[in-house]
C-alpha cells in the first residue's frame, strides 16, 4: 500500500518532473540528491528494458578510447542507445543506470559525460568503485533500465 504524498512530504518538482505516460519522478523534499541524478522512479503501464552492462567495445568488438574515462563512458552510452533503439526506445526512456568505475578517481569525469546524455528529470542512478573490470583496458561500465509507456 502506497503512503500518500502528505505523509512523506512534499514533492520537488519542474513541470516535465510530473507524472507523464506512466512515470513518475520520486524526490520527497526529505531526500537530497545531488548531482544528474533522481532518486527514483514510479512506471507503470508500459514495457522495460533491460540493458546489461555496456563496454567500452565499438561495432567490432574493439575497445575504444583507451586510457580515456570521457571518451570510453561516451561509447558505453552510445552502445546503450543503440541497444535501445532496437526495441523502440531512447535514453529519454531510462529510469535507472548503474555505473561501475574502475577507479574512484573516474568519478567526475564520468558524471560530466552522464549529464551531456541525460536532461532533467535524471534516471536515478547507482556508481560504484570497483577493483577492476573484466578487461584492464575498461574504465567504466553501465547498464540501464528504460520504461516505455504503452
Amino acid at each position: 500500500m502506497r503512503a500518500p504524498a502528505a505523509a512523506i512530504g512534499p514533492m520537488e518538482q519542474t513541470p516535465r518532473e510530473e507524472e507523464e505516460m506512466g512515470k513518475r519522478v520520486l524526490k520527497p523534499a526529505s531526500v537530497k540528491a545531488k548531482g544528474s541524478y533522481s532518486p527514483g522512479w514510479e512506471v507503470s503501464g508500459g514495457r522495460l528494458i533491460y540493458v546489461a552492462g555496456q563496454i567500452p567495445w565499438d561495432s567490432e568488438g574493439r575497445t575504444v578510447a583507451r586510457g580515456d574515462v570521457a571518451g570510453q563512458t561516451r561509447q558505453v552510452f552510445e552502445n546503450i542507445r543503440a541497444i535501445l533503439a532496437e526495441s523502440g526506445a531512447t535514453l529519454d526512456d531510462v529510469v535507472k543506470i548503474t555505473i561501475f568505475a574502475a577507479d574512484i578517481r573516474y568519478r567526475d569525469t564520468i558524471n560530466q559525460v552522464r549529464s551531456e546524455v541525460f536532461k532533467p528529470p535524471y534516471p536515478a542512478s547507482t556508481q560504484i568503485a570497483v577493483a577492476a573490470l573484466v578487461d584492464p583496458e575498461w574504465l567504466v561500465e553501465i547498464e540501464a533500465v528504460a520504461f516505455v509507456p504503452d
